[in-house]
């Protein structure tokens, strides 16, 4: 029969950093949590610093070796606790310092959360060879719990440059509040990354304030190409995410968010945002950072604020359009609910009508005289629209065109102011100059054009609208 093995005694911090050269097992509360990097061999490297009552300032350094960024400690909070056993103490700086290495080999970890009066410590992540029976050790975690009751604040002074820690100072701020080429730090959930976690989809239930759209000098040659998340991202995906609220597609340049993952909700520290091709992008700078979102409260206030907004008649109307568009169009079905573009998109049946708030971001062909083909004189024009959370292009053809333009509608000159206002261009000379298109109501129906495969070939046209004069 084979011999159990011995769980390890644990030593103090004070003591262990004496026996050089050694293997011990100790607990101690995570202040700090630095940034990961990869060694030469490949493997991943996390350094930590810990206390314990025997040793609380400057705390001592633990050096965590994996052969993947994911088993590597993910610290949640900043008063965490964390058993190691086996760990190898050793020097360095020419033996003036000493620290410890935890080894995938021998040594091992576990992450502890919670305890105090009343609450049980819950391990949240171990490294895959940690086999130790937990209970044994919970006196010992009760009892350095109760050395540190009450010291939160010290525990914060303490982690000032720990990664994982709330910010005292912060200002979070939501989506709706974004402004162009400025950082800011954001509460949002993970909805969706792509395998190598390079591109993230990010929401926060609000939407972000409509973009400027900047001439380019190809709107004559081509159709708008959008940088939406429906775009990027199959219905199969979409059928998933809010149908209300802007989604930021965030590109990443480092392994920021190896502690995190689709569904769990997050602060962004330092995230830049800037808009490209019309659309809001965020991209990571030298100083961002990614943490869980711990305070439950905002949280859950965000998402109380979703449910209002959704269960509301009106909480389908754009947050930028209100009290309510400016009068453009009008539409023949008064009655219909409006509904978000993200929610035509997943709309399960291929078939239906809508009633929709946007703005035209773009039309193809851009020249007002190719809208009619000289062939049949057939007008036909494909509008991008736009609202908080996606795009989508809807065709505006025949009978349907010539009661959208109205009286005019043979008349180029007319059509072609008609088609600035749409698409808020001021005035013939500045062509070339920032677009801000207004808010429209409109009815849109979907359709297929080859029963045999419908959904691949869903299209969307724009019908019972009027664009007033």
């Amino acid at each position: 029969m084979a011999r159990k093995r011995e769980s390890p005694k644990l030593v103090k911090i004070k003591d262990a950093i004496n026996l050089i050269n050694q293997r011990v097992s100790l607990i101690g509360i995570v202040i700090e949590q630095r940034e990961p990097k990869q060694c030469r061999n490949n493997d991943w490297i996390c350094t930590l610093r810990v206390i314990d009552d025997t040793y609380p300032s400057p705390g001592f350094t633990v050096n965590v070796f994996s052969n993947t960024l994911e088993q590597l400690p993910q610290i949640k909070n900043y008063d965490d606790m964390i058993l190691f056993t086996r760990i190898k103490m050793q020097t360095f700086d020419s033996g003036k310092r000493v620290n410890a290495a935890c080894d995938r080999w021998v040594a091992s970890f576990a992450l502890f959360e919670g305890g105090g009066t009343g609450k049980d410590f819950v391990c949240y992540q171990c490294s895959s060879n940690f086999h130790e029976e937990e209970a044994l050790y919970k006196s010992s975690m009760d009892d350095l719990r109760k050395v540190f009751a009450g010291s939160s604040g010290f525990l914060k002074a303490q982690s000032s440059i720990y990664r994982v820690t709330p910010c005292s100072q912060e200002k979070i701020s939501f989506l709706r509040e974004i402004k162009n080429g400025k950082c800011f730090d954001l509460v949002c959930k993970i909805l969706h990354a792509d395998e190598q976690m390079s591109t993230v989809f990010v929401w926060d239930g609000t939407d972000a304030p409509p973009a400027f759209i900047l001439a380019t000098g190809v709107e004559e040659d081509e159709a708008f190409s959008s940088l939406s998340v429906n775009t990027f991202l199959s219905r199969d995906t979409l059928l998933s995410f809010p149908t209300l609220g802007t989604i930021l597609r965030v590109s990443l340049s480092s392994h920021l968010f190896h502690q995190v993952k689709p569904g769990d909700w997050v602060k962004l520290y330092h995230l830049h945002c800037e808009v490209d091709r019309g659309s809001w992008v965020g991209k990571v700078t030298n100083s961002t950072k990614v943490r869980r979102a711990q305070d439950d409260c905002l949280v859950e206030k965000i998402m109380r604020i979703y449910d209002k907004r959704i269960a509301s008649k009106l909480g389908h109307i754009p947050y930028w359009s209100f009290p309510s568009p400016p009068g453009l169009t009008e539409t023949d079905d008064n009655c219909a609910p409006f509904v978000s573009l993200m929610d035509i998109i997943t709309f399960p049946k291929v078939t239906c009508k809508y009633k929709c708030i946007v703005r035209v971001v773009a039309a193809y062909p851009w020249q007002v005289e190719d809208f009619c083909s000289d062939e049949n004189r057939r007008h036909r024009v494909l509008l991008t629209l736009e609202d908080p959370i996606a795009t989508l292009g809807a065709f505006l053809c025949d009978k349907e065109a010539e009661y959208f333009w109205g009286l005019g509608f043979q008349d180029t000159q007319i059509l072609r102011n008609k088609r600035n206002r749409l698409l808020g261009i001021r005035g013939f000379s500045n062509l070339g100059a920032p677009r801000n298109p207004p808010w429209i109501e409109c009815c849109i129906f979907s359709y297929y054009t080859h029963k045999a495969d419908p959904w691949t070939t869903r299209k969307y046209r724009i019908f019972g609208t009027r664009l007033l004069d």
